[in-house]
């Protein structure tokens, strides 16, 4: 599995990309549009032949920021992955969103992200985007709440056989990302990816990553460059576990 590290431009996170040699990038639409060196650092990385997902800000502000704005930025940076607008825990409105946004995004650069209230309507949604046309499905971090966690959701791609002509990536980690990572590649080992700023999250507070705490990311707040190095050796050593 890779694993993409979400950074700040700022401190010394973007060194934690050179250091570890990752080459697999999750970059967050909203902050490409505003933030010069952010956009710079993924601008740098596609120059180099790196992989960038570009996500749509969904997670962050509870909807999209507008597929014009997410087409926009994903074309400063030389996106390869635009994630396709989604509606959280909302099965119609995201196949309505994300169905209104195919004309701006070739099949090739489209990440899905089925969304919905239970498993039915989650695989009800996820059978509607691949119907479109898609090149990756995203499962959302917010669905290891769920009876059976993401690794049901791998179990249903698994059923329909769309990890035979999809990629599969995970969005970010809910709690526990050592274990989330291992379970999801014991249950699916062709799953593509997961991207996570937990390394860092962990970091600012003081924490290893094997910490039974959750941290969130404070996106200005200086980090501990040893703890963080540690947290990125060890999710990447739990990305290879297979």
């Amino acid at each position: 599995m890779k694993f993409a590290l979400i950074v700040q431009p700022s401190y010394e996170t973007p060194a934690l990309l050179s250091d570890f040699r990752l080459v697999y990038h999750m970059a967050l639409a909203q902050y490409v549009l505003v933030d010069e060196a952010y956009a710079s650092l993924y601008k740098g990385l596609h120059e180099q032949d790196h992989f960038i997902m570009l996500d749509n800000g969904a997670a962050e502000n509870g909807h999209s920021i507008g597929i014009e704005n997410v087409v926009r930025a994903a074309e400063m940076i030389g996106a390869d992955e635009i994630v396709m607008p989604d509606v959280l825990d909302e099965c119609k409105a995201t196949v309505a969103a994300t169905y209104s946004s195919l004309k701006y995004v070739p099949i090739r650069m489209r990440a899905v992200v089925p969304q919905g209230k239970d498993w039915t309507e989650w695989e009800n949604c996820a059978l509607e985007l691949v119907s479109f046309g898609c090149r990756t499905i995203c499962i959302a971090k917010r669905y290891e709440d769920l009876p059976g966690g993401r690794v049901y959701a791998l179990e249903l791609i698994q059923k329909h056989l769309w990890h035979k002509s999809h990629d599969i990536h995970l969005l970010g980690c809910r709690r526990r990302p050592l274990i989330e990572i291992i379970h999801a590649l014991e249950a699916a080992p062709w799953v593509r990816g997961i991207d996570t700023a937990a390394p860092i999250a962990y970091a600012q507070h003081g924490a290893l990553i094997e910490n039974p705490k959750w941290f969130s990311l404070q996106w200005n707040a200086p980090i501990h460059y040893g703890t963080a190095a540690h947290n990125v050796a060890e999710i990447v050593e739990a990305c290879r576990c297979t």
